[in-house]
């Protein structure tokens, strides 16, 4: 009896003051960049997918959801974006590679649909059609698995970014980096996820991109780099190479006169333009640079073109049982670094500065296939965070060659 008058008594409130209930977990994404940790606690190996998750969870009615990413399987990811479209008609739109096509992203596919145009059936925003009536929803819901890269047609989709219109008390939110969203980017990968929020120009270059990511469909010109204040993000890498290469054009800009410190988070860095680029971040240590490096998969003529310059390296591939069985893929690693990120303590195009450059783009011949992004970030701030997250991986997380 008491339980029914009290919940009388909250239904006439929110009927007297106009209240409303809103998401169940209003949460407002926090700015800047985050590492998750593999082999920390619960809430260390989580981090980033839970940043994802609770905004995903916080979008406002009638907001729009945009995910891009490599491959998914979290069923938390999935649950959340389903009850986002079902409770609160969030437009909710998913590309993805083809390389795992997960039971989880099947579900979100019979869920939200694969058509990418407006119609009447759309999962999160139905409507009937009559005459004279309202059309479809402009922003319709889907899943897209593109067939090799969207934009580019050979290689993959490998970007990662996240996009949410409103979310908890922030509009126009970008994330982006290294996290998928699945198990083992919690689980097994180091990882990073840079938040933007309330950038209406970049949330919207970001959409653009996305739309064209869902169209599946080769581009004229897949490379586009554009500005959005102080950030300037690159997608779509030039096939090009030697000096034309992105990284190597990033790296003849570097000056190591007066003290110039780099370090350097890298999975993949493999083949004939991991090679070259070695090659040049040798010089570079040659020339008077502090250099050092956390490698992840790294190949052996990569690996030996630094040595051989002077370049401290340590990997972060760890095979904690000891048992070669046990590991991700075919390999041994239980833990490795997933992330693709350059931080610069120096002079960089002519002046001192502190950047950050990071995304989805290993530094291999394949990236430059794939459709990949690259966000430059010249923030003391956010160099800050990145310096620390690699010391810490440097002494607790990785090990000699």
């Amino acid at each position: 009896m008491i339980r029914r008058t009290i919940s009388l008594l909250l239904s006439v409130l929110v009927m007297l003051t106009g209240l409303s209930a809103g998401p169940a977990h209003a949460y407002t994404p926090e700015t800047g960049a985050r590492f998750n940790d593999p082999s920390g606690d619960r809430e260390a190996v989580n981090r980033s997918i839970i940043h994802i998750r609770r905004s995903i969870m916080s979008a406002k009615k009638g907001s729009i959801i945009r995910i891009a990413t490599y491959t998914h399987n979290r069923a938390d990811i999935t649950n959340a974006l389903i009850d986002a479209c079902q409770q609160r008609h969030v437009t909710v739109q998913m590309v993805l590679n083809d390389n795992n096509t997960s039971v989880t992203t099947n579900r979100l596919m019979r869920v939200l649909g694969t058509n990418i145009e407006p119609h009447y059936a759309d999962a999160c925003h139905p409507r009937m059609k009559s005459k004279g009536g309202r059309g479809p929803h402009p922003d319709p819901s889907f899943v897209k698995v593109c067939y090799q890269s969207c934009r580019k047609g050979a290689g993959n989709q490998h970007m990662k970014f996240f996009l949410f219109s409103e979310t908890g008390q922030a509009k126009n939110v970008v994330m982006l980096g290294s996290t998928n969203t699945t198990r083992w980017a919690a689980d097994v990968h180091f990882n990073d996820l840079f938040t933007q929020a309330n950038r209406r120009g970049m949330f919207r270059d970001y959409s653009k991109i996305h739309a064209e990511l869902a169209q599946d469909r080769r581009v004229r010109n897949p490379y586009w780099k554009v500005t959005n204040g102080d950030l300037v993000t690159e997608f779509g890498s030039v096939v090009a190479r030697g000096p034309r290469d992105p990284v190597a054009n990033r790296l003849r800009q570097v000056s190591c006169a007066g003290g110039t410190t780099i370090r350097i988070v890298m999975y993949a860095w493999v083949g004939a333009r991991g090679l070259y680029l070695a090659r040049r971040i040798a010089d570079l240590r040659r020339r008077g640079c502090a250099v050092r490096a956390i490698l992840s998969g790294a190949s052996r003529d990569v690996k030996q073109a630094l040595a051989n310059g002077g370049v401290s390296m340590r990997s972060a591939d760890m095979d904690l049982d000891y048992n070669t069985s046990t590991g991700f893929g075919d390999t041994a690693w239980d833990r490795f670094t997933h992330e693709k990120w350059m931080a610069l303590d120096g002079t960089w195009a002519g002046r001192r500065q502190k950047v950050v450059w990071t995304g989805s783009d290993n530094w291999s011949g394949l990236s430059l296939l794939n459709d990949e992004v690259t966000i430059k970030i010249p923030r003391a701030s956010v160099y800050g965070a990145y310096r620390d997250h690699f010391e810490f991986l440097w002494s607790y997380r990785t090990r000699p060659f």
